[in-house]
């Protein structure tokens, strides 16, 4: 019997740790792949058209989670996209969702 491919989830933030134990969780039911920025995560994106989720952290260095999911989906229009955050301010939900 050939098992079904697994889901490819890309998951961003900055924080290594964090990387780590998102993608232990997942590992159980999907494909996780990890990216530490914003510019690592578009190359991952572009050179794997099978990834159907993006999860990224609002809060990283050089480009916001709100700019990045905003590339992405320039890039994969068609993927779920996961903004994650600490932060419970207004304006970083209102540019998640008029960016990305």
């Amino acid at each position: 019997m050939i098992a079904a491919p697994r889901i490819r989830v890309l998951l961003v933030d900055d924080e290594p740790q964090v990387l780590d134990g998102l993608a232990r969780v997942l590992r159980q039911g999907f494909e996780p792949l990890t990216a530490t920025s914003g510019a690592a995560g578009l190359e991952i994106l572009k050179a794997d058209p099978e990834i159907a989720v993006v999860m990224s952290d609002m809060r990283m260095p050089l480009m916001d989670g709100a700019a990045f999911l905003a590339q992405a989906r320039l890039v994969l229009p068609d993927a779920v996209r996961v903004l994650l955050t600490g932060q419970a301010d207004v304006e970083s939900a209102i540019a998640a969702v008029n960016e990305g």
